[in-house]
């Protein structure tokens, strides 16, 4: 009975752990999955021609979208949801302990406090975005209304001198010759 409890916790875990890494492998790829799928625009070393160190510079990571971040958020957030019914159900049943409980409403309410801080930081980024396009605008209209009331420049007229200076003219000496 204990070895059905173990052998369902581990299937669980794991499940918890490898379907969101199934569902996010083709996006990311590092570590091993890195070097067994090469990108076709990453250079390929040969063995005959050797790459000197400044040339392997890594490849520039890609923004992450928005989008993909908050549908990252809600697949956590139901993966943990669903371990905790699951959890739950199987304390109902009487299969499990009541304790087996705690692991998840701790993980659950570990990620919700962290949802939480990631609102406040979206909603600070979007404020300070707001910010930023009102302090431009302010700044483009001040520059026109200044650009409107600036008064025309005054062209002057160079007069060219009758006698053009030379350096290398006779009657010119140096100092102390």
């Amino acid at each position: 009975m204990s070895s059905a409890v173990l052998y369902l916790a581990i299937v669980a875990v794991w499940a918890v752990v490898l379907v969101p890494m199934w569902l996010r492998r083709d996006t990311e790829t590092t570590g091993i999955s890195r070097l067994l799928h090469k990108r076709p625009d990453e250079p390929v070393a040969d063995d005959e021609e050797e790459t000197l160190p400044d040339e392997e510079t890594p490849a520039p990571r890609r923004p992450v979208r928005r989008a993909t971040v908050i549908a990252r958020r809600r697949r956590r957030t139901a993966g943990l949801a669903a371990l905790l019914f699951t959890s739950v159900a199987i304390t109902a049943a009487g299969v499990a302990p009541w304790w087996i409980i705690a692991p998840p409403v701790l993980l659950l309410a570990g990620h919700l406090a962290l949802l939480r801080v990631a609102v406040g930081m979206d909603a600070a980024r979007r404020r300070a975005a707001a910010q930023a396009r009102a302090a431009a605008r302010a700044r483009a209209l001040q520059a026109r209304r200044a650009a409107e009331t600036a008064e025309p420049a005054e062209v002057i007229e160079l007069v060219t001198p009758d006698e053009v200076f030379d350096q290398y003219a006779d009657d010119r000496r140096a100092v102390g010759e």
